[in-house]
C-alpha cells in the first residue's frame, strides 16, 4: 500500500514539473494543424471542372451517389451554389425532387447558399419560385424561410430574394 501511494506521489510530481518546464519555454506552442478534408460540394464542383456536368451526372447516378449532392445542399456548402445548376438539368425527374426538396428544406438555415443554387427561369425544379414555395411545406418551415430571406442583405441576392419572398407570401395551392 505504501508503495502504491508513492507511486501516485511521484506520478503527480513529475506531470506538474513537465507541465511546469513547458511554461518556461520561450517560443509558444505549436498548434496542431487540423486537416479539414475537401467538402463534398468542392469534390463535386472538381468533377464537373474536370469530366463535365454529363459525366458528372452518370458517375452519380452509377455509384447511387445523388445523396452527397443533398448533403452539400442541406449543410449550406457554397459551392453548391455552382453544383446545384450545372447537375439539376441532368437528374432524373425523382432525383430533381428530392434535390429541390433538400433546397427548400435548406431554405431557412441557409438561404444565401440556397438562393445563389437557384434561378430566375420558370424551371419546375430549381427556380426561385419553385424553391420558395411554400406548398407542401409546414407552417413553421414558411415563418422560418420568411425570416431567414428577410435577414439576408446582400445585394447580389436582392432580386431572388424579392422573389422567394413573394412565393412565401402567396397562396398555398393544392
Amino acid at each position: 500500500m505504501r508503495l502504491a501511494r508513492f507511486s501516485a506521489l511521484l506520478l503527480l510530481l513529475a506531470g506538474t514539473a513537465g507541465a511546469f518546464s513547458l511554461t518556461l519555454q520561450d517560443r509558444p506552442l505549436q498548434a496542431v494543424p487540423h486537416q479539414t478534408p475537401d467538402s463534398s460540394s468542392t469534390q463535386l464542383l472538381h468533377m464537373i471542372e474536370t469530366d463535365g456536368a454529363r459525366q458528372t451526372a452518370e458517375t452519380l447516378n452509377k455509384t447511387h451517389k445523388w445523396s452527397e449532392v443533398r448533403q452539400a445542399v442541406s449543410s449550406g456548402q457554397p459551392d453548391s451554389a455552382r453544383v446545384i445548376p450545372a447537375l439539376m438539368p441532368l437528374a432524373d425527374p425523382s432525383t430533381a425532387r428530392s434535390l429541390r426538396l433538400a433546397l427548400r428544406y435548406a431554405l431557412p438555415t441557409h438561404p444565401a447558399a440556397v438562393l445563389a443554387s437557384t434561378t430566375q427561369a420558370k424551371d419546375p425544379n430549381f427556380s426561385t419560385q419553385a424553391v420558395c414555395s411554400p406548398e407542401g411545406m409546414p407552417r413553421s418551415w414558411r415563418m422560418r424561410a420568411r425570416q431567414a430571406v428577410m435577414a439576408m442583405h446582400d445585394i447580389h441576392f436582392s432580386v431572388r430574394a424579392d422573389t422567394c419572398l413573394k412565393a412565401l407570401d402567396g397562396p398555398i395551392t393544392p
